[in-house]
């Protein structure tokens, strides 16, 4: 659903409109999967490896949070002048650290403390090898902390020739120079990591954009 309101103000003696243009979803937009009944019913121990066959039932119940994203444009012509002043906002939920729920977090255990604890090595495992063990899923979502804000506008001044009309101005694009976290790392070292450390996990990989400003050049005929 998209809402768009003209607002009349008078600057100078004149009346201008501002357009506002604001969106929202009609549905919920959550995805909502359960395979928890077949997940159980086929899960199984080989019992000739002791590899774990079929589905994992481990966040069988997939049901996504709820999370709200708002957008928001506004734009502005000073009159007299003719210079177009834009904006385009948008503050996002918190991000998952990976790209899905079971790589927000990779625990690697030595083969031999999971020898100890099980009494018998992993299926397929070396004495001295490790294992990878996701500790996120589909019921436990490991979130950032913090909403994902942007602020873009554009300036430009309005050049009319004949029916033609050109924009020429400035694009800025991350206005406030955001830098929250687009990127973690998600490897959880056994022991290592059991106390923040610089690098460790949760540790930032890669920030947003920084702020910068582009030539814009527009013809409308």
């Amino acid at each position: 659903m998209t809402l768009t309101i003209p607002v009349e103000m008078k600057v100078g003696g004149l009346e201008e409109t501002i357009t506002v243009t604001g969106e929202s979803p009609v549905v919920d937009g959550r995805a909502k999967v359960n395979t928890c009944a077949v997940d159980v019913l086929y899960n199984n121990v080989n019992a000739n490896t002791g590899a774990i066959a079929g589905p994992d039932p481990r966040g069988c119940n997939n049901v996504e949070p709820w999370q709200t994203t708002l957008r928001g444009f506004v734009s502005y012509t000073v009159p007299r002048i003719d210079v177009l002043v834009s904006a385009v906002l948008r503050s996002q939920p918190p991000a998952l650290l990976a790209g899905n729920a079971n790589q927000t977090a990779q625990w690697q255990v030595p083969n031999s403390v999971i020898a100890a604890a099980l009494g018998h090595l992993p299926p397929g495992a070396t004495a001295t090898g490790i294992t990878v063990i996701p500790l996120g899923h589909n019921d436990k979502r490991i979130y950032t902390d913090e909403r994902r804000n942007q602020i873009d506008m554009r300036f430009a001044k309005v050049l009319r020739f004949g029916r033609t009309r050109t924009d020429v101005g400035l694009d800025v694009n991350n206005l406030l120079n955001t830098n929250y976290a687009t990127g973690f790392n998600t490897t959880y070292i056994y022991n290592t990591d059991n106390n923040p450390r610089p690098g460790g996990w949760g540790t930032p990989t890669s920030i947003y954009t920084a702020r910068f400003v582009r030539l814009n050049f527009t013809v409308g005929f």
